[in-house]
């Protein structure tokens, strides 16, 4: 930091490697003065100082630009993996239990659980306009389904039903 002129509050001329660390962390965890002072062994008014520069500001909104545009780039990938989640999801509510599976049940678990992660987190974005996928989200749905006296063919029907329910 360089000494401050007559009556102007002292300010750092450039970045150095720890001040953009010190972005990183508060980019990332929305961390306070008291958390970044104790974390670089700085004063709280040191912080302040460092994070209201012109320069510092300048980095963290570089910074926040490139966070935006990965957001973005990763929010693309997402609705780019829906249709063959939905895939996985059909092929799993078809499955003759009885047939010969290629995959361990804990495969399958995985795969499903990945599958509806996927349609989850689309559907979330649904609600903004940003999709152009179909909305579905499984943790909206009120209905109690009473499995205890179902067969499997017949469970798998219902949630077809619902599925195809939703996409219309």
């Amino acid at each position: 930091m360089g000494r401050p002129s007559a009556g102007l509050s002292p300010q750092i001329e450039q970045l150095k490697n720890h001040h953009k660390c010190m972005a990183r962390d508060i980019i990332a965890g929305s961390l306070r003065n008291v958390d970044l002072a104790r974390i670089y062994n700085m004063t709280e008014s040191q912080i302040s100082i460092i994070i209201n520069s012109p320069c510092f500001q300048a980095y963290m909104a570089e910074l926040e630009d490139k966070v935006e545009d990965n957001i973005c780039e990763l929010r693309e990938d997402i609705r780019l993996l829906v249709p063959r989640a939905s895939q996985i999801i059909k092929e799993e509510l078809f499955k003759d239990p009885l047939e010969n599976q290629p995959l361990s049940l804990q495969e399958r678990k995985l795969r499903l659980a990945t599958a509806f992660e996927i349609w989850d987190r689309d559907s979330g974005r649904k609600k903004h306009g940003e999709s152009g996928a179909k909305e579905v989200h499984f943790h909206e749905h009120k209905e109690i389904h009473i499995t205890k006296n179902m067969s499997t063919e017949e469970l798998q029907r219902d949630v077809f039903d619902l599925l195809t329910d939703e996409e219309e």
